[in-house]
């Protein structure tokens, strides 16, 4: 089934964001901001067992998730996205603010995807657990926000 592959990429996916904030946790020079990045990389740790919640769903129900669903195409770009995003971060080849802002973009772009996800999915259960990662995505894009303001020269 094509939706399985889907939701094991977007497991991936949140997988891989989840190690973008570890190694910002390890670049972050205050305790409290570590602490923050290492709270998201746990959220997005979360997400990702979330998804495979979804794919318990889909092989009790195949029925549950309507035809209509995301490209794989666009997943894959992310991944390979946010694959690139991480080594830069670990290799520390670009600023710490940038790295911050790459991670809102991204942020961004995955709570648009969700809410797509939620479009075709026939169980309200499943649904609401697709709008909540996309909250989560709103809200983490939000505490990035933060952090880029604090940091921004007075």
């Amino acid at each position: 089934m094509k939706i399985l592959l889907f939701l094991e990429e977007a497991a991936v996916l949140e997988e891989t964001i989840s190690l973008c904030y570890l190694a910002l946790a390890e670049r972050a020079a205050e305790t409290a901001l570590r602490r923050e990045f290492e709270r998201l990389a746990e959220e997005e740790n979360n997400h990702a067992l979330v998804i495979r919640t979804g794919k318990n769903y889909v092989r009790k129900e195949p029925d549950l998730f309507g035809d209509a669903m995301i490209d794989m195409t666009e997943l894959q770009a992310g991944l390979k996205l946010v694959r690139a995003v991480l080594e830069t971060i670990r290799a520390g080849t670009s600023a710490f603010p940038d790295s911050v802002r790459r991670m809102r973009d991204i942020e961004s772009r995955f709570e648009k995807l969700h809410m797509a996800t939620v479009m075709p999915v026939r169980d309200e259960s499943l649904r609401e657990l697709f709008r909540q990662l996309a909250r989560d995505d709103r809200d983490h894009g939000l505490v990035l926000d933060r952090i880029l303001a604090e940091a921004a020269p007075r």
